[in-house]
């Protein structure tokens, strides 16, 4: 390739990286606007925390379900298709939700939207395994996996403005309107490279399964993913409760969760390339050991003031999405050629929400019956168990690499 066919894919290749990068930390608008409206729809309309614990437990389970089935999809119609139906059905599920009152309908339209947002992650994933090559994967990855951080923390934060001017109702309106926009843009701007057109090999799940090292990484991430449901779901109602914080500056507080995280998944993806020579289970092992610290600090602390403990939540999301985004992101691209980015990508990221389906009502029982110091009891114990998955791929790779048996 001549000079100017590299700068014309370099320059392809950011404009893929950046439209990706919005179109998925946009999906989050239409996702977290549930957890800011949590407190609202209770007062309003007298729902239990078990009762809005399922319904953010029925959108985990129908987007695991989602993930395993959209990430094969991916692999066999592109990224471009699969995009272009989940912002559709999300939209219509948001803006029939918004005028929703009774809990079994709630529960359905959220279901709905928890297969829509399904299709965002294995397509981004597989758009960026198709452009970028082994040797930056890391960075790379690591600075794409902010991309929902960013999302997330902007949807916390304007879902907070919205909730006090407007009623929790019209967080609900206006990704229906956001969706619609952004369908025509990302069409015209994402070119994919391939699309596979064999059938789908139904298989291949099963295969994952016989990977040691990504069944192993897909424990732990469901075990972390039970930290990040609970902050992802219960943050603002933590700080709202626990520190009588007024309910739109509990979603700021929130936000402090997601801004850790976008320094930890950047650290991680530059670890992983520099310091661990593309080896991702060290850098995952010890960022999950500092995040078992910290949740017990966290659990001793709360008599410290909200300060005190916001500096706390930024260092938990510093060191949950750091090893976070490396198992969803970094791995399913470094195994691309093996079973495909997609395929990975959607078979980790549903198991997590699986774990997600679980924890969510059962924070909400644990809260109700023993308080939020057994909720973050749970945390803890998960982090550890997480911590101890991936120190054992980082000592197997180790001998591997030393020749010992």
């Amino acid at each position: 390739m001549d000079y100017r066919g590299e700068v014309a894919v370099h320059s392809l290749r950011i404009r893929i990286f950046a439209f990706s990068y919005i179109i998925y930390a946009i999906y989050y608008v239409g996702r977290v606007n549930f957890s800011v409206a949590l407190p609202a729809i209770a007062s309003d309309l007298g729902f239990s925390k078990v009762t809005l614990g399922l319904i953010g437990g029925m959108f985990s389970i129908i987007y695991a379900l989602g993930q395993l089935i959209n990430g094969q999809l991916v692999e066999r119609f592109g990224a471009k298709k699969m995009v272009t139906f989940g912002l559709l059905l999300s939209a219509a599920a948001n803006l029939l939700f918004s005028y929703a009152e009774v809990a079994i309908l709630m529960i359905l339209l959220w279901s709905v939207n928890g297969y829509a947002q399904s299709t965002g992650w294995p397509s981004v994933v597989k758009l960026l395994s198709e452009w970028f090559g082994r040797g930056s994967r890391g960075e790379v990855s690591g600075l794409f996996g902010t991309c929902f951080l960013v999302g997330s923390m902007a949807a916390l934060t304007f879902s907070g403005y919205i909730l006090t001017k407007f009623g929790w109702r019209t967080l609900f309106l206006f990704p229906s309107i956001i969706f619609l926009l952004l369908i025509v843009p990302f069409n015209l701007t994402v070119k994919e490279r391939g699309i596979q057109e064999e059938t789908v090999d139904t298989r291949s799940i099963g295969r994952l399964t016989l990977s040691r090292k990504i069944f192993v990484f897909a424990t732990a991430y469901v075990l972390l993913q039970f930290v990040r449901s609970g902050f992802e779901l219960w943050a603002p109602s933590y700080i709202f409760e626990v520190y009588g914080t007024p309910l739109e500056y509990a979603g700021y507080g929130a936000a402090i969760i997601p801004v850790g995280g976008i320094v930890g998944s950047v650290l991680a993806g530059w670890a992983s390339d520099k310091i661990s020579g593309a080896q991702r289970a060290p850098v995952m092992a010890v960022m999950t050991s500092f995040l078992v610290l910290i949740l017990i600090l966290l659990y001793k602390s709360v008599e410290a003031g909200f300060l005190v403990n916001a500096f706390l939540l930024f260092l938990g999301g510093l060191t949950l999405y750091g090893p976070h985004v490396l198992m969803v992101t970094t791995i399913p691209m470094d195994y691309d050629d093996r079973y495909g980015a997609a395929s990975i990508a959607g078979f980790i990221d549903g198991l997590g929400y699986m774990g997600s389906t679980f924890a969510n009502p059962f924070i909400g029982w644990l809260v109700d019956s023993k308080g939020w110091g057994a909720a973050i009891t749970f945390w803890t114990v998960s982090s550890l168990l997480a911590t101890l998955l991936t120190a054992s791929v980082w000592i197997k790779d180790r001998k591997t690499l030393s020749g010992r048996p």
